[in-house]
């Protein structure tokens, strides 16, 4: 049986997608978690010291080996509005495998909330952005990165600007230091009980202080 030229096109298509598929799935589905395991905590938090040592305590007794990817954000009003610095995202970068950002004192970029295929449209949103307001600094946005270092959503924005500027926002008292904490490593029945244990451990209890720390896992 001859097989017409549109069938033939069509065949090929469907083998590229069925050997593609994970491709696909692994680099343009968005996913939630950045990290399998996310701590947060902003400045002021008491708890900091004891929530860290419960998180790698957990994971070491139950045989987890893990890596952290840690870096410094600035919370700049009560918005929930964060700038990261130019150099702190570039050694995330580097850790992550992205591009890195140059940017000077009057210039900012964006980091996407959101990511993946799904959110095109919002990807595209952010690139139209000319000017973005840190404060009372008008920055020009000199591009998007192509993504997010967060969990899905979190937080109103993700600005990347200077050193110096940073540095300047950071000695406003208002201003608050937060202290990001991801932990990679292997996803499976201990690591689920070694995560069971740090979100039953009471340095991890609600009270009037929960809003001063984040705990994220898949």
């Amino acid at each position: 049986m001859k097989l017409s030229k549109r069938i033939i096109v069509g065949l090929i298509s469907a083998a590229v997608i069925l050997i593609g598929g994970k491709f696909v799935y692994d680099n343009f589905i968005d996913d939630d978690f950045t990290y399998p395991l996310t701590y947060i905590s902003i400045e002021g938090n008491k708890r900091e010291k004891d929530q860290i040592d419960t998180i790698d305590k957990s994971l070491e007794s139950n045989k987890c080996k893990f890596e952290e990817i840690n870096f410094e954000m600035l919370k700049v009003d009560d918005k929930n509005n964060m700038v990261i610095k130019e150099s702190e995202y570039n050694k995330l970068a580097n850790k992550l495998d992205l591009e890195k950002v140059k940017v000077n004192d009057k210039e900012a970029a964006i980091i996407p909330r959101y990511d993946g295929i799904k959110n095109f449209k919002y990807m595209n949103e952010l690139k139209e952005l000319t000017n973005y307001k840190v404060e009372n600094n008008n920055l020009k946005v000199v591009g998007v990165v192509d993504k997010k270092i967060l969990i899905t959503g979190l937080f109103k924005s993700q600005i990347i600007i200077s050193d110096n500027l940073y540095n300047k926002l950071e000695k406003d008292s208002e201003n608050k230091i937060v202290t990001v904490k991801g932990y990679e490593f292997k996803e499976n029945s201990k690591s689920d009980k070694a995560i069971l244990q740090i979100k039953e451990n009471k340095s991890f209890s609600n009270n009037n202080e929960n809003d001063l720390f984040y705990l994220f896992s898949k």
